[in-house]
């Protein structure tokens, strides 16, 4: 006999929800690494104004509630392509502000859209492509899969005013590029405003006669010290605005030395870039001793970086394999790793009868530096209880994390097993930073075998009864989600998790990721798959997709932002969503009635979603350089930077306000925006501005008896909370009334 289903819950149930869901207890200035700390990016929204953690405490993306979408529908859907790689914000940095021209590059021209550049692999080539496209106008520039097929690259699958990049073009690829798919590719291209270019070895063969004009010859390298002056004049821009210590540094004769260490190298370039990090590195740590510096990196040639390994002794390897995996953080929990993989690699041996106990003080620290290729400096790190110094330890050069993390994988199949049930130990770390390192380890150890780790560690962590195995597993997926060779399994790996045929805490992982840097990688297969997993009520996915969002918005650009505003916008609005193809929906139909109830779940995690990004995205510093200027909130300074977000916001501020799902959750997070801004003019006008957009529509009159009635108890109550905001809404109100 088949259970019944439990009823719908009613619309004052699911307004209980959301209040608690976007009023719980936040505790202002806890976070974790896990929130924002994936891959180094920054806490930046558009403009260089940086975005509070979303406060929700250990809670981000950890707390369990609801989630719902689809990702494309249609046949292809499971064999598409994943989307380009967006490259990182310091890569496109570095080009605009580092970039040293080889010769020959002045002659590249990228009037036709498309250009093929033949340079040896390793020699800047994808630098100078990215350079070349920043300069003919590209808004973002995404790299493109080794395998993909130009074919493919139609006006709808190409974003507006982007250039693309593919390094190392094969002859298979090249060989796609007739006269009639060159003019089909440049009409794509120009239908978008963008451009395409590929690097290419020079000894692979080209169709000289179709592809000429297309082709571009880059020379030698540039000369090595002119690329280390300019790198390290980045890297030192802030603490040396006016190049004196970058001049210093560079007078130094031993500085020549470094260079001429590896001016026959291929990579000299390449090398020359990461000396001038190492070098601003120490200068910044107040650690500068020239002589060690060069004595370490001596060490470090491709040639010699495995004898330096396999010399270390077995506590020394420990500490460096730790220190891959955490580079960057606390020397004492970097230390304690250590301590416990070498528990797990190192089988205790009794003292033979006689002998003298082991010796504590045998090993100095100063001496494990000193092996470890690694230096400790000081930084001030922000607690629950004030500003405290701590000590960070990190490699002399930061390319050994990746090469150290290889090795160990690559060289030592013994160990492999223990390796991974250290990381999953390490993923219930009660210290965040932890938990991401161990995650982003495996994740390297992923794109080398992706099947292996995603059985043995990254599945049973996605799977998992535990949040923070769940947040592991999601922040592991995005180092080979990131990597051409495995981004497109991991994708599709994904999809599979979010459908409704997968495992609840699956879907929830599901969510997580999404909410990562494969969702700003492409927004629009998240926001589908959220649209799935917002009509699922376990596991927690409603808070999960609502936390997602906010990152997203927090994470992501003002393109990002709009895309996500609109997409919660259409399903505030009732509209039906197509199930993906294999899920259960889409394979047995659905009644009229599990549309309905779908329709009814997507909405209040649309709600949920607005109202958590609305109260939670919030600007750390002042908005402007103005003494009486605040830190707003996220979306209001987005809306007040950009015409269209403000458009999509104030249409969901109006359905909020009198909605029977979110009013009593929106009044409140209205009355937080009112509160924050209310010492600030700039932002009571802007907030001001916003809501009267939001309730100008004639058929919005409830909204405005709802607006009216809320800004009064911002400054008719005992306790004013927010009386000048009152004020000015109140002015902008009665002259919305006088227009109409």
């Amino acid at each position: 006999m088949t259970a019944p289903e439990e009823p719908a819950p009613s619309d004052q149930e699911l307004a209980d929800a959301l209040v608690e869901g976007v009023g719980g207890d936040h505790a202002p200035g806890e976070f974790t690494a896990d929130d924002f700390a994936e891959s180094g990016e920054p806490r930046v929204m558009t403009g260089g104004a940086r975005v509070g953690e979303v406060n929700a405490g250990d809670d981000v993306v950890f707390r369990d509630k609801i989630s719902h979408n689809y990702f494309g529908g249609g046949p292809t859907a499971r064999g598409r392509e994943p989307a380009p790689l967006s490259l990182a914000r310091d890569t496109l940095e570095d080009v605009r502000e580092a970039f040293v021209p080889p010769p020959g590059f002045a002659d590249l021209d990228l009037g036709e859209r498309l250009l093929i550049v033949r340079i040896c692999s390793g020699r800047g080539g994808g630098t100078a492509a990215t350079r070349l496209l920043l300069d003919a106008g590209a808004g973002a520039v995404k790299e493109l899969a080794p395998d993909t097929s130009l074919r493919r690259l139609t006006a709808e699958r190409l974003e507006d005013g982007t250039g693309y990049l593919l390094r190392n073009a094969t002859s298979g690829v090249l060989d796609e590029l007739t006269e009639f798919e060159i003019a089909r590719l440049r009409a794509a291209l120009g239908d978008r405003s963008g451009w395409l270019v590929l690097t290419v070895d020079p000894r692979v063969r080209l169709a000289e006669g179709v592809l000429s004009r297309y082709i571009g010859e880059l020379g030698d390298p540039p000369p090595a010290l002119e690329v280390l002056t300019a790198h390290l004049r980045r890297h030192l821009r802030q603490q040396d605005p006016d190049g004196t210590r970058a001049a210093e540094i560079l007078a130094d004769p031993s500085v020549v030395t470094l260079l001429d260490d590896s001016a026959d190298r291929e990579d000299r370039v390449a090398r020359a870039a990461s000396f001038a990090r190492i070098l601003a590195d120490a200068a910044k740590a107040d650690d500068f001793d020239l002589a060690k510096i060069q004595a370490q990196l001596k060490r470090l040639t491709d040639r010699s970086f495995e004898a330096w390994f396999d010399a270390l002794d077995a506590g020394t390897r420990c500490f460096v394999i730790a220190l891959a995996t955490l580079p960057g953080y606390s020397y004492e929990i970097v230390s304690d790793a250590a301590g416990d993989l070498a528990a797990e690699l190192i089988p205790p041996v009794p003292p033979a009868p006689g002998a003298p106990a082991p010796d504590p003080f045998r090993v100095r620290r100063t001496q494990r530096l000193e092996a470890a290729l690694a230096r400790v400096s000081q930084r001030p790190v922000t607690t629950r209880y004030g500003t405290t110094p701590m000590e960070v330890v990190r490699f002399i050069d930061p390319s050994l994390s990746r090469q150290v993390l290889n090795r160990v994988w690559t060289e030592y199949a013994d160990i492999r097993e223990t390796l991974l049930k250290w990381l999953r130990a390490m993923a219930q770390h009660p210290v965040g930073e932890v938990r991401y390192g161990a995650a982003r380890a495996a994740g390297v150890f992923a794109v080398q075998a992706f099947d292996y780790v995603r059985r043995y560690v990254i599945n049973p962590w996605a799977a998992s009864d535990v949040p923070m195995s769940r947040q592991a597993a999601a922040l592991s997926l995005e180092v080979p989600g990131r990597d051409p060779s495995v981004s497109q399994a991991t994708r599709r790996m994904l999809y599979d998790w979010h459908l409704d045929t997968s495992d609840a805490y699956l879907r929830n992982t599901a969510a997580r990721t999404y909410g990562g840097l494969l969702g700003l990688i492409d927004p629009g297969p998240a926001l589908d798959a959220f649209a799935h997993l917002a009509t699922a009520a376990d596991r927690g996915l409603p808070t999960v997709v609502a936390n997602s969002v906010t990152r997203l918005v927090v994470r992501g650009d003002e393109s990002v932002a709009l895309q996500v505003v609109r997409r919660l916008r259409t399903w505030t609005a009732g509209a039906a969503v197509d199930p993906p193809e294999g899920s259960r929906r889409a394979t047995r139909g659905m009644t009229a009635q599990q549309e309905k109830d779908d329709i009814r779940a997507r909405t209040f995690v649309a709600y949920l979603s607005f109202l958590t990004c609305a109260v939670d995205a919030v600007l750390v510093n002042p908005v402007d350089e103005r003494e009486d200027a605040a830190a707003w909130h996220g979306l209001l300074w987005l809306a007040h930077r950009n015409d269209a977000i403000a458009a999509v916001v104030a249409d969901l501020w109006g359905g909020a306000l009198v909605h029977p799902i979110a009013h009593q959750a929106a009044h409140n997070v209205l009355t937080v925006w009112a509160e924050r801004v209310d010492g600030d003019p700039v932002g009571r006008r802007a907030l001001a501005d916003l809501l009267v957009a939001a309730v100008r529509a004639p058929d919005r009159s409830r909204a405005r008896v709802t607006l009216r009635r809320l800004v009064r108890t911002w400054q008719d109550s005992r306790e004013a909370v927010a009386p000048r905001t009152a004020a000015t809404v109140s002015t902008a109100l009665t002259a919305l009334g006088e227009a109409a």
